[in-house]
């Protein structure tokens, strides 16, 4: 399983960044891996960074569109797929200032959880990042 920081990015960065996604992710990793006791001033970058989530509406808005999926569970704001069917095990937390995402697989219905404008994944473990928008292409 793979751990996937999903942050929305401001509109200006974004335009500014999408061809030069190394210094986004470079950022992000440096806030994340920021000592604990500086944590004012991560939160402080970050938010130059990131447009907030409305945690309620996006909760809402994932539930309506997979509600009728067989294998989508929601506890919270906890989304879970488990299709055994695919052996994807994909697990969504809808956080304040990003998406959580824990998977052995990413989705090709990821869209139905999060929306793709402005998107910018970060694996910190794995050194991975992209913009989701280049990764799902929309059929």
């Amino acid at each position: 399983m793979r751990t996937f920081y999903a942050f929305k990015i401001n509109k200006e960065l974004s335009i500014l960044l999408s061809d030069s996604p190394y210094n986004l992710y470079r950022s992000l990793e440096n806030i994340y891996s920021m000592d604990k006791d500086k944590v004012y001033l991560g939160k402080d970058l970050l938010e130059q960074i990131i447009s907030l989530i409305d945690i309620e509406k996006t909760n809402k808005r994932i539930y309506e569109k997979n509600k009728n999926n067989d294998f989508y569970i929601k506890i919270g704001s906890h989304h879970r797929i488990y299709n055994k069917y695919r052996k994807e095990e994909t697990n969504i937390w809808v956080k304040n200032t990003h998406f959580l995402i824990t998977t052995n697989i990413i989705p090709n219905n990821i869209i139905n959880f999060i929306d793709m404008k402005d998107i910018f994944i970060c694996d910190f473990e794995n050194k991975d990042y992209f913009w989701l928008s280049k990764l799902i292409v929309k059929v």
